[in-house]
């Protein structure tokens, strides 16, 4: 008796209609709540390569937790993002409690359309700011809308996107990591050979400072030399004209002295 009761409990609960998902409300809880606390996004918001929102806070906590297994393994992962102030909205509930899940605090720069789950919304890896999918589609530009720096097509990540744009978005994620590596290895090389070419230089200098005397040292041995030269010169001037006058003046070393008895040394 007891077996047959269970049994109609349990087809009745089968047979039950299932509550539809309400998509309101799983609206409010991608756009406007953090996916890790679950609690209101406040500035600063932070997003991962996968397109999801968080607050900065529970992106440090959950770094701060080793035991927790996640995507976001450093802040490296996560990107802060750049959002434009909507004007018109008022965080305020209505008189018949009617909340308006259509209304956002952020817009897109471009063509003003709300960030609260309507419309898709996209941003750059590389600087953060977000506009909506529809001004990359309709204005389309190599560089940023709102801050003019250049667009990569691997860098546009989708907010809140369905299953197929998380599948993209891994496998552009991956391609981003090993670029971002050959970049870095690219970088760390190009630095040693300059730091090669620099010390090869510095070694260089020294050698060459090492061979040459000083300025003075110079000037020294110059005016040295100079003397040393003016004195040979005049030197071999003065034995030319010797070696002359003994061409013309044979007898003009020899001077004829006077007799013994007759010399007289006042007159010689």
């Amino acid at each position: 008796m007891v077996a047959q009761f269970r049994e109609e409990m349990r087809l009745l609960k089968s047979n039950r209609p299932q509550k539809k998902k309400n998509k309101d409300q799983d609206m409010v809880g991608k756009w406007q709540h953090c996916a890790l606390s679950g609690q209101a996004l406040t500035k600063p918001i932070m997003s991962c390569a996968l397109g999801r929102l968080y607050t900065k806070e529970a992106v440090i906590n959950l770094l701060l937790d080793k035991s927790t297994k996640s995507h976001i393994k450093r802040l490296s992962d996560v990107v802060e993002l750049k959002l434009t102030d909507n004007a018109a909205y008022k965080n305020e509930i209505h008189a018949d409690l009617y909340i308006d899940h259509y209304s956002s605090p952020y817009v897109c720069p471009v063509i003003g359309l709300e960030m609260s789950g309507k419309y898709r919304f996209a941003f750059n890896w590389t600087c953060g700011c977000v506009v909506s999918e529809r001004a990359l589609i309709e204005i389309p530009s190599e560089t940023c809308h709102k801050c003019g720096i250049e667009i990569n097509k691997e860098d546009i990540i989708i907010i809140n996107g369905n299953g197929e744009d998380i599948k993209k978005m891994t496998d552009q994620m991956k391609k981003r990591k090993e670029r971002l590596k050959k970049e870095k290895k690219k970088k760390t090389d190009n630095s040693e050979t300059n730091s090669n070419n620099e010390e090869k230089s510095l070694n260089n200098n020294e050698k060459l400072s090492k061979n040459k005397r000083p300025a003075g040292d110079n000037d020294k041995q110059n005016k040295k030399n100079k003397i040393n030269s003016d004195k040979t010169e005049s030197k071999n001037k003065f034995e030319d004209s010797n070696s002359y006058k003994k061409l013309f003046h044979k007898n003009s070393e020899k001077k004829d002295k006077a007799h013994w008895v007759t010399y007289n040394p006042y007159y010689n």
